[in-house]
């Protein structure tokens, strides 16, 4: 939050308890003697599976003692509100890293934020990307199952939400997917991009030519482990690479198994069991194809 919204301490973590669409937590923790008081906020959206530790300041106080219990009392007000997990991205080299660990942490990725130093004009790179509308929730959903490793999925899930982004489509299908963060001191970009994509650098730098009327603003580009071979396809962008952050989670729910018992059928017809399908050649047929990546519309109907 602090490269779209500036110093987290500033006017907006103030003006972000009046919203009402998600709440948010703020703690103080004063500590005894000459060491630093510590403040840390919490971010969370009702209906949404993860609650995102937003900050943790000052910086020179962040080996002091005093900051796993401020880490606890941020993940159990989580909880309180509805939250499943908590999540948190830190740099690798931080004293927080080892302390998040120790109160119950763990790490499910790794990303490196870009801030992009060039300007790309509208009219030198063609503009190649759509609005995103509910007809591409499906498709969308497919590239994020496809891309996204399940260890990601299970702590960072796709929201169910009005659609938002940019798309992209190569040859009918669709394959990347774009939602920016906008705030008043930056734009944060965190792409799904398949592999099969043409040229990765042009489609980039057209979405960034899109970005052209939000001049006098940073834009950050967020690329995780699971797409780092973006970072060979985007190295002729004019970049300035932050240092490797850990992507982490604390889960504050425990997962129970249950059995779901199927109904007795008595039927000797229903107990049959079908015949075997094989090819001519007499072997089992092979697997259905994986989803694909099309998207889907209401017969007349066109996109504006």
């Amino acid at each position: 939050m602090s490269l779209t919204r500036g110093n987290p301490v500033g006017a907006w973590a103030v003006l972000d308890n009046l919203r009402l669409e998600y709440g948010s937590y703020t703690k103080v923790l004063r500590q005894n003697g000459n060491l630093p008081t510590l403040i840390g906020q919490m971010h969370y959206t009702p209906g949404e599976r993860a609650a995102r530790l937003s900050f943790v300041t000052p910086d020179h106080g962040l080996d002091s003692p005093g900051l796993a219990a401020l880490l606890e009392s941020l993940a159990w007000e989580a909880g309180e509100r509805g939250a499943c997990s908590l999540l948190a991205e830190v740099e690798e080299s931080s004293p927080a890293f080892e302390v998040l660990r120790r109160v119950g942490f763990s790490v499910y990725g790794w990303q490196r934020v870009w801030k992009i130093n060039e300007r790309v004009s509208s009219i030198s790179t063609p503009y190649v990307w759509e609005a995103a509308n509910d007809l591409d929730a499906v498709p969308i959903r497919a590239l994020y199952q496809a891309l996204v490793p399940p260890l990601v999925q299970g702590a960072d899930p796709m929201v169910e939400r009005a659609l938002t982004g940019l798309v992209y489509e190569q040859t009918g299908e669709l394959l990347a997917y774009i939602e920016p963060t906008y705030g008043p001191r930056g734009i944060y970009l965190q792409p799904l991009i398949h592999p099969a994509v043409d040229d990765v650098l042009r489609l980039v730098r057209s979405f960034l030519g899109g970005l052209s009327f939000h001049l006098g603003r940073p834009v950050y580009l967020s690329i995780r482990s699971y797409q780092a071979w973006l970072e060979n396809a985007l190295s002729e962008l004019d970049v300035d690479v932050s240092e490797r952050q850990a992507l982490l989670v604390k889960h504050l729910v425990v997962q129970q198994r249950s059995p779901a018992f199927a109904a007795a059928r008595n039927s000797t017809f229903e107990n049959r069991q079908p015949a075997m399908m094989v090819t001519p050649n007499g072997e089992p047929p092979l697997p259905l194809a994986p989803t694909s990546f099309k998207r889907s519309q209401p017969e007349n109907l066109s996109r504006n």
